[in-house]
């Protein structure tokens, strides 16, 4: 009789088990929001109203509420947010990064190890390359549209 109580309690443990994965699952999935995608590649990073990560498809992206430049294996993202948009940039790294405006319009600065900092992006439309003051080969533009 033990043998066959230790296998109820298995089987109990595993539909314990089954319904919190599906539960989960379904958590996950409830959203009608755009799908985060990872950033860090060198590609153009454009968010949604909530301020999450995604690809907008063919076309260069849409402008957006707020936006995050991703420093990551010593490239950093280009970025497409709206005037005054609150812009991020997140160091994935291991070394410290910065995102400093070649013409001095906006700086972040964030240590390595997951760390981030904000700022507003600039009220004008228009492209804004930038760069890390400390790693002049890290370049990328901030694109503020309308």
């Amino acid at each position: 009789m033990r043998s066959s109580n230790r296998q109820g309690i298995h089987r109990s443990l595993l539909a314990v088990a089954t319904a919190a994965l599906l539960l989960a699952g379904l958590t996950a999935c409830g959203s009608d929001d755009k799908t985060p995608t990872s950033a860090g590649d060198g590609t153009t990073t454009t968010v949604d109203s909530a301020g999450g990560n995604y690809d907008a498809g063919g076309g260069g992206g849409t402008s957006s509420a707020a936006g995050t430049i991703v420093a990551k294996d010593f490239s950093l993202t280009d970025l497409t947010v709206a005037p005054g948009a609150e812009i991020v940039l997140q160091n994935d790294g291991s070394t410290k990064h910065t995102a400093t405006a070649d013409d001095g319009t906006f700086e972040l600065q964030a240590d390595g190890g997951s760390t981030s900092s904000a700022t507003t992006a600039p009220s004008e439309p228009g492209s804004y390359p930038f760069h890390c003051e400390i790693h002049a080969s890290m370049t990328a533009t901030l694109t503020v549209e309308a």
